[in-house]
């Protein structure tokens, strides 16, 4: 059940071909702007269109051998494989006519053009199929049973022509493993007490696997890997730091250096690494797009690698020449859906493709055609601060000609970028964005920048405070900014008295006691900035002399009038009782209820914000609003004024 959930998520990723997204024009590295898109397309030679590569392996720069599945989305089960012997000028797929209807090609190994081995899983029987004339038969290796409750067979390699190794799922309690001396004429089962234990529900995963040497590496979907340094007689089992419930590929350059990737269907290209052989994982944060379909190490390199990807709004290939920290898009190769990878050297490897839905002689592989050797490369770094709290800013973006990285919690950035000069900049929402021409980076050397950038937080303006009895009118003009207010703090003798809502300008303090008020605003930016406070506007409220007789129902008004857009609506209510007050327009048509409900005996305000019921905004014009308690009812006119 699992592999079938895994190869839905593969299939999920696939169904892209059905409009194959034309490649992204836009270089992403500077030094390579002049450069052609550095792969050549080849027609992988499978009879059926929308056909997906799920492995590939070079044996040299001439050999390759691949496996398909159904990419159209119909999660067929396919039992055929091609191959090329003139470097991919030719390929020719061939089905694995032994193989049962309902079996899959789990992926591929090949010593030659013509000996190859491909693991069949789901369909009966399943095991390891084998061909020596180039893919034109093929023959069930029976010593590998794989025909167990739970059987699954996942990989198969060869560390020479002889001696080979097999894996596949838990079966009566441990991994299924296999061993063989003589190109899998015979195949012996790994004894149990030579494997670790899997956990509860663990298994394999088809083609997540990698060797070196006598060494070789299998990832589990627990975020664990099982390695062997004896060509898988005796085995050992480290948790890696990409969690417990992960998917989990594996590369490796040599005995020691390697890099696990997390390979779940919502991953980003989340990677560690380890320089003991898998014994220990460390945590690596990567700049730049590590793609997640698959990752090769480029032989012969100091410590490249490349990754692809053909998920939807993650498509494309990159490669690091630092062993996966730093990423470089492949040039104008952004949405373009890359499947399996494997390479021989940097100016040789392939990278799987889906052939046309309807033409299947068209595409299906792609072959690199650039040279991977490594540019001069330099270092930018710095720390982003505001300008007037010092506060460390996070999620700047920093923009060095086309290379982007944005700044941690710390406010810290580091990026390798190759040699050259640049544009810079950095630019965070909110902050005036800080720009610098002619920044040069130097080969192996770091340059530093740091920056203040100037914050767009200013306060509102023209702070206004009225007093109609002992209630105190409070309006101001919104900040002139880009940055976005979320709210309002409304201060009363330097402590907060009310937030209000962004969108407002306008507020009521009701019932203030006799006594001198200052009162204040600020703007608060994003729920997290606050601006500095307006000047102050000092009031007076004298309730004893100046208050509003509540000795009977009254409707005082509304200030401001004119207004635009909000504005305030006073009454008083000689008895507690129930009330309204409704808008009208020129034509006499109800077009708010502001107030309908049972009030205390006071003066009271409401603030009509200029919409109408639906939460529409009204025009400019002339209204009316109504008060009516009890025998009481009155009406006055307002203007708003756009």
């Amino acid at each position: 059940m699992k592999k079938i959930f895994f190869i839905l998520l593969t299939i999920l990723m696939a169904t892209m071909l059905l409009s194959r997204p034309a490649a992204n024009t836009v270089t992403l590295n500077d030094l390579r702007e002049n450069r052609e898109f550095d792969w050549d397309q080849q027609n992988s030679g499978f009879p059926n269109g929308s056909t997906g590569i799920n492995f590939m392996h070079a044996v040299d720069s001439n050999v390759v051998w691949a496996s398909g599945y159904d990419g159209s989305g119909g999660a067929a089960p396919y039992q055929i494989v091609t191959h090329t012997t003139d470097g991919g000028a030719n390929w020719t797929a061939t089905q694995i006519n032994t193989a049962p209807t309902g079996g899959d090609a789990a992926m591929i190994f090949a010593v030659d053009g013509d000996r190859a081995w491909v693991p069949i899983h789901t369909g009966v029987p399943q095991g390891i199929y084998y061909t020596d004339d180039g893919g034109s038969s093929w023959t069930r290796q029976e010593s590998a049973d794989y025909n167990l409750t739970g059987s699954f067979p996942n990989v198969v390699h060869f560390f020479n022509d002889n001696e080979g190794f097999a894996q596949g799922d838990p079966v009566a309690g441990y991994f299924e493993l296999y061993t063989t001396v003589d190109g899998g004429e015979n195949w012996v089962r790994v004894p149990q007490e030579d494997i670790p234990a899997p956990l509860a529900g663990e298994w394999g995963i088809v083609g997540y696997y990698d060797a070196y040497g006598d060494n070789i590496w299998w990832g589990t979907q627990k975020g664990r890997v099982f390695y062997s340094n004896d060509k898988g007689y005796t085995w050992e089992v480290t948790q890696t730091t990409l969690g417990t419930a992960v998917y989990t590929d594996v590369t490796f350059k040599d005995a020691l250096n390697g890099i696990a990737q997390d390979k779940n269907v919502a991953s980003t290209g989340t990677i560690c690494e380890t320089s003991d052989g898998g014994l220990t994982w460390q945590a690596v944060t990567h700049t730049g797009n590590c793609f997640t379909n698959d990752m090769d190490y480029v032989p012969g390199t100091d410590n490249t690698y490349v990754s692809t990807g053909a998920a939807t709004g993650f498509s494309g290939a990159s490669f690091s020449y630092d062993g996966g920290h730093n990423w470089i898009d492949f040039d104008q190769t952004a949405s373009v859906q890359f499947l399996a990878t494997s390479w021989i050297d940097g100016t040789t490897g392939w990278a799987g493709d889906f052939n046309d839905q309807t033409n299947p002689n068209l595409m299906g592989v792609y072959a690199y055609t650039g040279d991977l050797t490594p540019q001069p490369m330099g270092t930018i770094s710095g720390v982003v601060t505001d300008l007037d709290t010092g506060t460390l800013l996070m999620n700047a973006l920093i923009t060095l000609g086309t290379n982007t990285v944005t700044t941690n919690s710390n406010g810290e950035y580091e990026m390798l970028v190759d040699v050259g000069t640049y544009d810079y900049s950095c630019e965070l929402l909110g902050f005036d964005t800080y720009n610098q021409a002619g920044v040069v980076i130097e080969e192996d050397q770091t340059e530093i920048i740091d920056v203040a950038l100037q914050n767009q937080y200013v306060p509102p303006t023209n702070l206004n405070c009225s007093v109609t009895g002992s209630n105190v009118l409070i309006t101001w003009t919104p900040p002139e900014t880009e940055a976005n207010v979320t709210n309002y703090n409304i201060y009363r003798n330097s402590e907060i008295l009310y937030v209000v809502n962004g969108s407002t300008t306008l507020k009521i303090d009701i019932d203030v006691p006799t006594g001198t008020y200052t009162y204040n605003v600020s703007a608060l930016y994003y729920d997290l900035y606050e601006s500095e406070l307006t000047d102050d506007f000092v009031v007076e409220v004298v309730a004893a002399d100046g208050a509003i007789n509540v000795d009977a129902n009254q409707l005082i008004g509304n200030i401001p009038n004119p207004f635009n857009p909000s504005t305030a609506i006073s009454f008083s209510l000689e008895n507690p009782g129930h009330v309204s007050i409704e808008i009208y327009n020129v034509k006499g048509k109800k077009i708010r209820t502001l107030i309908n409900q049972h009030l205390e005996a006071t003066t009271h305000s409401v603030v009509w914000n200029g919409k109408d019921d639906q939460a529409q905004d009204a025009a400019s014009g002339v209204y009316f609003y109504k008060m009516k308690s009890g025998n009481y009812t009155a009406s006055k006119k307002m203007i708003l004024l756009k």
